[in-house]
């Protein structure tokens, strides 16, 4: 299997078990489901899917020598995430945004992985379990393969960066990710923190998830739709809450579809959105030591301090 990845290039899958994996039903629905959550489908059209982030972690961990399962459990990660992604942690008011970790083992456990990963003689639960596995997951503010790779392509996509310093400079060491040049990892810290502000956490963007999410809320109380539709597609629920008779629904979705706009630290908000802060403090080897990147930049330690502060003490928004 031939994959062109817009980060790393053109690359060959030989092993069955993975080829068989991507084609099977749970990894090519997330083809469906938006990084972004509902932002293709309100501002700017802009579209990274699931699966395309799905491919990258597992060819990030397998160039740098992960093993076969890990590269597995990267290629698996995502497979849990409802329609919308991060969506459902707004509506459920879930501030660590981790809504999807919940139901990893149930929904692959439902589908046909388990047999796939077994017909080739794998441990299913060990693939499952992401503690496994230091190069795929680990808290912020390390690297880690999923943080890795949603900077570089978010960065390339949307950003226009060229990501290949970044790239070059990535190495392992005691089964973790480095940098191995500390001014790329200062400003691998500072360009981290500038994706932040411009996507992920961005006051427009985390509105209308709050405001999405609000509708996914109302459309489970009234019974518009179960839990169970959360894990489809992003148009399949789209549609659903398009097609309700729920006023409240229809009018917050006539005021995303218009274009809305924003008044951030409105005296009389609408309400209070609290994005989750995205950061790195990327381990850097040097004079063969392991440091942090803040270790060598003042700059990069206060932006880091300034960045988590204002994430986490939220947005007061106005809708215009």
């Amino acid at each position: 299997m031939k994959i062109d990845d817009r980060v790393y290039g053109e690359k060959t899958i030989e092993e069955d078990v993975l080829i068989e994996l991507i084609e099977s039903n749970p990894v090519q629905r997330l083809k469906s489901i938006s990084q972004s959550g509902p932002q293709p489908f309100f501002i700017d059209k802009r579209l990274m899917t699931r699966f395309e982030h799905s491919l990258g972690v597992m060819i990030l961990l397998r160039e740098h020598g992960a093993s076969l399962e890990e590269q597995i459990a990267g290629l698996l990660h995502d497979v849990p995430h409802t329609a919308f992604s991060h969506l459902v942690d707004f509506a459920f008011d879930n501030e660590d945004h981790d809504y999807h970790d919940n139901f990893l083992e149930e929904v692959v456990m439902g589908s046909e992985i388990p047999e796939i990963l077994r017909k080739h003689g794998l441990d299913v639960d060990y693939i499952l379990d992401e503690d496994s596995f230091g190069l795929l997951e680990r808290d912020s503010p390390d690297l880690c393969a999923d943080r890795i790779d949603y900077f570089l392509r978010d960065s390339k996509a949307y950003g226009g960066w060229d990501v290949g310093e970044f790239v070059d400079a990535l190495d392992t060491e005691e089964g973790m990710f480095v940098l191995t040049d500390k001014d790329v990892a200062v400003e691998y810290g500072l360009k981290f923190i500038e994706a932040d502000e411009n996507w992920w956490a961005n006051p427009r963007e985390s509105a209308l998830n709050k405001v999405f999410g609000q509708v996914i809320n109302e459309a489970l109380e009234k019974e518009i739709i179960e839990e169970e539709d959360l894990f489809g597609t992003d148009e399949e629920l789209l549609e659903v809450l398009k097609n309700s008779e729920n006023d409240l629904i229809q009018e917050k979705l006539d005021a995303l579809e218009g274009g809305f706009e924003i008044v951030v630290g409105a005296d009389n908000p609408d309400f209070t959105v609290y994005p989750k802060p995205r950061f790195v403090d990327p381990p850097v080897i040097a004079n063969q030591s392991i440091c942090k990147a803040s270790d060598f930049s003042e700059k990069l330690e206060t932006r880091i301090k300034e960045h988590r502060n204002e994430v986490e003490s939220g947005y007061s928004i106005k809708l215009k």
